[in-house]
């Protein structure tokens, strides 16, 4: 048992005593600034009659690099709790548990124990199991939810993060998945002013920007209001070099399989390399051809194609006759492979495909469902296809249901939320930037009108309808501000103005084009790139939402992402934060799992030394109570970072031991210095 003689080693050794097993104590001296806490372990070992407690001297004082074995490195004092959850704190000590987690693997070793004990404390850093992201292999780049993520096997993972120096976006390797309980934990759905919406814990955290500073800092769920600033970035397109490939076909050999096991029994018949039908009038290569062709056609399908999952009729059937040229686009399409489309004598909109084999072949690509039941979703292989074959999906799809132009808008409605939600991520690839709000009947929105990203629009995805086209090229030329993915305004935004270098008269001139004296809440990004201090946050792609509705839900289980050199995580669209002390992550000592099997004379021989962290999911608040439980002495503990004869109670240990206390509604019997922390304690 490693013991510290703080609350969180003195409950883990209260559990290892409950769970009947006897006990080597290991406390390390290794020159802390809290020397209190040495006697505190020797106190706690002697109230549970540990019988052989060690402690061994090791100053850790030469390397320096904490506010714990370094003088010259002040202990933060009086800081908020939520300043304390941000980032590896001052009083983290380089490779400290590694130290410590080998003394006591040579002396469970020497020992003959069978475990090793820690009291690792890791909060739940965590998001719903539907939050969607992005996932990149060295086979193949997707978007899925995180709970699917969680549940793949081990591999050769990335994900989208961002680079806090250089505020940009860039794959990163993914090295631990987690799924926490959170059923005893407080949770919040969080929804942004352009329809992001996530669900996070109490204790996760987001980004917003520090108004005193304007530097992108992490806030907690428990604390995020309406009206605060998230961070959301608003152009993926830096990471969309995962999807350069092209993919020209797939095979499609199983759809004979597909027909026979699926209930409608359509007429498929096998011939050669191809599959036909009984009248041998339809014949579609196994080897399929993804033209841009087909994946336009999709597009429209999605759009104004109908199919009921249990419907036996032999017929695709499109309502495109309001969309110029779509009808001889099937025509010229399906007539290649002997597919014949007809026109419906009831009116001059609906259109009919007559094959057995397209239908089949549209059911095993998951092309069913009907718009009207909100049943519809982009195909299997929708993120498989390049950037460029995914915009001839959409092209389709936004001739089909997209809107004209109306006062600098047009938008899509959608029973089928799910595909506006996807669509939503995938136009960011593209730097495109739209709103996704409710709309009437159950649909959702979306909303484009960004000057830019008409012109994005225009440019990148092939409309073949003509006149929307011209409407949004027309659009896209407009000049203007864009509101959405300005500066937040803050105090320190017009601080770094002020302190930089400038000719006379410029600060004037940002100023004003800034509108620093509105009532607005951004301003234009591009006038703050002549600022030096500001121009990496200028020339970032991160907009700053505000939150439009907080609301507390339940959650049973909730996951999170453990990303290397990175702190955080795209998730929803919205920037996701994973921090806290490194060697106190689960992945950390799983990993150290393979040391003691990989690294000892035991390990090898398969006597496995185990690594215990029963304290690795609970927050302070559980550790509290789980101590009341067992017994535990908190008189005789000790958490103070300072060396004083009383506990300071400003320092984070001391608040965070106070939180805890607060929360788990116990009284803490020891005595501090700051009056103001004993009033607030009592």
């Amino acid at each position: 048992m490693l013991l510290s003689g703080g609350m969180d080693s003195s409950t883990a050794l209260a559990i290892a005593k409950a769970e009947g097993l006897d006990l080597v104590a290991l406390t390390v001296d290794y020159g802390q600034r809290h020397r209190p806490e040495i006697e505190a372990a020797r106190r706690i070992a002697r109230y549970f009659g540990v019988r052989d407690h060690r402690t061994v001297k090791l100053d850790l004082r030469p390397i320096g690099g904490s506010a714990l074995t370094d003088s010259k490195v002040p202990v933060p004092e009086q800081r908020s709790l939520d300043d304390i959850g941000r980032g590896i704190p001052p009083s983290y000590v380089p490779a400290r548990n590694s130290i410590l987690l080998s003394y006591a693997l040579g002396l469970a070793e020497a020992t003959g124990a069978e475990a090793i004990y820690i009291a690792a404390n890791a909060i739940d850093y965590s998001i719903d199991g539907k939050a969607e992201v992005w996932v990149r292999t060295p086979r193949w780049t997707r978007l899925m939810r995180i709970k699917e993520f969680c549940e793949f096997p081990e591999g050769q993972y990335r994900t989208l993060a961002l680079d806090r120096r250089s505020l940009q976006l860039a794959w990163s390797r993914v090295t631990g998945r987690f799924r926490h309980d959170a059923r005893k934990k407080r949770c919040f759905s969080v929804r942004l002013e352009r329809g992001q919406e996530i669900t996070i814990t109490e204790d996760h955290s987001l980004f917003t920007i520090d108004p005193m500073t304007s530097e992108i800092v992490v806030i907690k769920g428990s604390v995020v209001r309406e009206g605060t600033p998230i961070v959301v970035p608003f152009d993926l397109s830096n990471g969309a070099d995962a999807w350069n490939r092209e993919f020209k076909s797939f095979n499609i050999e199983g759809l004979l399989r597909y027909s026979r096991e699926s209930s409608q029994k359509w007429s498929i018949v096998e011939e050669g390399s191809h599959f036909t039908n009984r009248l041998r009038r339809t014949h579609v290569p196994k080897q399929f051809p993804l033209s841009d062709e087909f994946l336009y056609l999709v597009g429209l399908w999605l759009a104004e194609g109908g199919k009921e999952h249990d419907s036996r009729n032999a017929t695709l059937r499109f309502s495109v006759g309001g969309v110029p040229g779509a009808a001889d686009a099937m025509r010229s399409y399906f007539g290649q492979f002997g597919a014949h489309v007809t026109k419906s004598p009831a009116n001059a909109f609906d259109y009919a495909v007559s094959s057995s084999v397209f239908t089949a072949l549209f059911g095993y690509l998951g092309l069913f469902g009907t718009s009207k039941n909100g049943e519809k979703a982009f195909p299997r292989f929708f993120w498989n296809l390049s950037q460029r074959q995914r915009r001839f999906v959409i092209a389709g799809f936004w001739d089909g249901d997209g809107s004209h132009v109306f006062k600098h808008q047009t938008t899509l409605n959608q029973k089928s939320h799910r595909l506006i939600q996807e669509m939503y991520h995938c136009l960011t690839i593209d730097g495109i930037f739209p709103i996704v709000k409710d709309a009437p009947h159950g649909q959702k929105m979306m909303v484009i009108g960004r000057a830019k990203d008409f012109h994005r629009f225009a440019t990148l995805y092939p409309l073949k309808h003509t006149t929307k086209r011209q409407a949004y090229e027309s659009n896209g030329r407009i000049k203007g501000r864009d509101q959405a993915t300005g500066l937040w305004k803050s105090p320190g935004l017009w601080s770094a103005v002020a302190a930089a270098s400038l000719l006379p008269g410029r600060k004037t001139r940002i100023y004003n084009a800034g509108r620093k004296y509105d009532a607005s809440f951004r301003a234009q990004r591009s006038v703050f790139s002549g600022v030096a201090s500001l121009r990496t946050l200028a020339e970032s792609k991160l907009a700053f939402l505000r939150v439009v509705d907080v609301r507390e839900t339940s959650e049973d289980w909730m996951f999170d992402l453990s990303v290397e050199h990175a702190e955080n995580f795209v998730a929803n669209g919205v920037l996701a934060h994973n921090s806290g002390y490194p060697d106190c992550r689960p992945e950390y000592y799983q990993a150290f799992q393979e040391v003691a099997r990989l690294g000892t004379k035991r390990g090898v021989e398969g006597d496995i030394i185990q690594i215990r962290t029963p304290l690795i999911h609970m927050s302070k608040a559980d550790i509290v109570r789980k101590g009341e439980e067992l017994g535990v002495p908190w008189a005789l503990t000790w958490s103070c970072y300072m060396g004083g004869t009383k506990a300071c109670g400003v320092c984070d240990s001391c608040q965070l031991r106070l939180k805890g206390f607060r929360e788990a509604g116990v009284p803490d019997p020891l005595p501090y210095a700051s009056p103001r922390t004993r009033a607030t304690n009592a």
